[in-house]
This record gives C-alpha cells, structure tokens and sequence, in this order.
C-alpha cells in the first residue's frame, strides 16, 4: 500500500462517523464515500462495526424512558464534573457511537441496495409471493447455454430463457420433484441457439429439484439444479 493509500485510510476513518452523521460537506461526504467503493480493507472495516452496531441495538430494550429522563441527561451533560460511573462508561459509549455511525455510513453509500430489496419486497407482496431464484441451464460438460427464473408463489412459474445452446430444435421442458417425479411445464423452441418460454407450473416451485430439457426421444440435453 502507497504512502497515498495509507493517508486515505487514515482520512476515511477520521471523517467516517461525521459522514453517517450527515454533518460533511458534499466533497467531503463524495470523497469518502467514494473511497469506501474503491477501498476493500476500509469496507470491510466499516462493514464489521455496522455488525457490532446492529448487535447492540439489539441488545437495548425497547421501552419508553422514564418521565424526567430527558431533563436528568440534560443536567448531567451540563455539569462540570464528571462522575466515576460516567468515566467508566466512557470507553464503552465512545465504540457504541462509532459503530452506530459506521451502521449508518453503510445505510448511507448502500441505498441502492436498499431501494432494490424494497421493489423486491413490494412485487413478491402482490400475489403472495415468497421468493424468485434464478440458476444456470448447463450442458453435461458444464457449458453454461442459459438460465432458469423460478417464482414461488401463490401461484408459482418458471420462465427458461436459452442464449448460446447448441441444439436448436423444439424440446420439452420439464420439472423433477423432490420425490423424482417429472411434470410437463412446455415446449421450447431453439433457434440459432436461442429461445424462451414461460409457465405457470402445477406444483410449487419450491418442491422442484431440477428442470430439464427433454429432446423427442426423452434424451435430456441440458438441465438447471434448484437445489445448489
């Protein structure tokens, strides 16, 4: 690592509490948080402290305060002396904020991340769904020639979309069960390596191990595991 690097790093875990706490200005606040993108070792750090922090929070009783806490805190705060029980917890208040920070400097440079997990969310809510899985159809020599998207659901689907296979040609597509039972899902047409088709299958998806593509002569020539 640089001397330049190693100056960075140091700068990003000086301004790291004040950018969660939105009180940076916007070149301060767009360095650090473009570091974090660029830096792993500052990321991970950071990602360890919102971990302890979550740990904590947890760890906190939600209940409301007594009356007159705020005016106690207040006073105490404002006193010249500080008590020997607050010198102890001294040490321990300070790492509780710097992880409650470093918690919401995360919550600040993922908000991608957080608006995609609540779109997902808020589409499986519509018809009760659970979840959606997406997993690799592969040949028997492990060539990747497309992908299987799998919906569990009020009512579940799988939607097969093949790029690169090399047999073209009408197939069936077909689930296999836990159990090892096979049930029709469709045909697929396969032209110049490429085809698609979704349906709605007549068993959950969660209870489909596998989904294969069956050629006329019920030889299989790809399949996509559920289960890994």
């Amino acid at each position: 690592m640089s001397v330049e690097d190693r100056n960075d790093c140091a700068h990003m875990r000086a301004l790291a509490a004040e950018v969660a706490l939105g009180i940076t200005d916007g070149a301060d606040r767009a360095w650090a948080l473009e570091h974090l993108a660029d830096c792993p070792r500052c990321r991970a750090r950071v990602e360890q402290l919102a971990a302890l922090a979550d740990e904590l929070v947890m760890l906190a009783p939600s209940v409301e305060p007594p009356p007159g806490f705020e005016d106690r805190v207040a006073g105490a705060i404002e006193a010249p002396r500080r008590s020997s029980w607050r010198r102890r917890l001294a040490i321990p208040a300070v790492a509780f904020a710097a992880a409650a920070c470093a918690a919401a400097a995360m919550w600040i440079a993922l908000a991608d991340d957080r608006d995609l997990a609540d779109s997902y969310r808020e589409t499986l809510a519509v018809a009760n769904g659970e979840r959606f899985d997406a997993k690799p159809v592969v040949l028997a020599d492990g060539e990747k020639v497309g992908y299987i998207y799998g919906y569990q659901g009020r009512t579940s689907w799988v939607l097969a979309v093949m790029y690169d296979c090399p047999y073209d040609g009408t197939y069936e597509l077909e689930g296999v069960t836990d159990d090892g039972r096979r049930v029709a899902i469709s045909r697929i047409e396969i032209d110049d390596g490429r085809g698609s088709v979704g349906r709605a299958t007549s068993v959950d998806y969660d209870s489909l191990s596998e989904v294969i593509v069956v050629d006329d002569e019920g030889h299989e020539v790809a399949a996509s595991d559920l289960a890994s």
